[in-house]
């Protein structure tokens, strides 16, 4: 990882907004993916014949655990290894886990991917907020940040969209499968990205 040392005033560079919009296309793509079992709740609750508590655990325990328990790990990981990477995995495993959630035949079956889904996931918010935080000065960051959190209500909006018009087109399972499809194109982008930072330093010192 290189690292760049600017002053404070300097402006930011225009990859760097780039790198932002990336980052929150990834996160609007979590969120779609991570709200999209909600949004078919209609379809998949009487095609695999689950109880609600089986939903339930589906939206809630199953998925939340595996992510918040790995969400601190990742974010230890961000850390020590090259960041736009260590994205790519998590994206490439939970746009696989994704495709593999609309071939679910029942609770068992749709529950594994939900495990690991939460595991991908989990590698996207802690990597891109310490990669952020190495782009942009903290009279920049706040924005920043916000700018990447727009992701999360993005993002559920279009998990609504595609349950309420594509669902009834081509069915749940085949939104599951392009879903996945559209997340895995993303993985070579993140896979290419460099890893570097800049060191902000008043211009006054």
């Amino acid at each position: 990882m290189t690292t760049k040392t600017v002053s404070l005033e300097e402006k930011v560079e225009a990859k760097q907004y780039v790198l932002l919009c990336f980052l929150t296309l990834l996160n609007v793509m979590n969120f779609v993916d991570r709200q999209l079992l909600a949004s078919f709740a209609n379809f998949i609750v009487p095609d695999l014949e689950l109880t609600n508590a089986q939903f339930g655990l589906l939206t809630g325990l199953v998925f939340i655990a595996f992510y918040a328990v790995m969400g601190l790990f990742m974010g230890a990981l961000a850390d020590m290894v090259h960041r736009p990477r260590l994205i790519a995995f998590g994206l490439t495993l939970w746009s696989l886990l994704t495709a593999a959630s609309g071939a679910a035949k029942g609770f068992v079956s749709m529950a594994i991917p939900r495990m690991f889904i939460g595991v991908g996931e989990s590698a996207l918010t802690p990597t891109a907020m310490s990669m952020l935080a190495d782009r942009f000065p903290a009279t920049r960051l706040g924005f920043a940040s916000g700018f990447y959190y727009l992701g999360v209500p993005v993002g559920v909006g279009v998990s609504l969209l595609v349950a309420g018009y594509l669902g009834p087109a081509i069915g749940w399972r085949n939104c599951f499968y392009a879903l996945g499809a559209r997340c895995f194109a993303r993985c070579c982008d993140a896979f290419c990205q460099r890893d570097s930072s800049q060191t902000f330093v008043s211009s006054d010192r």
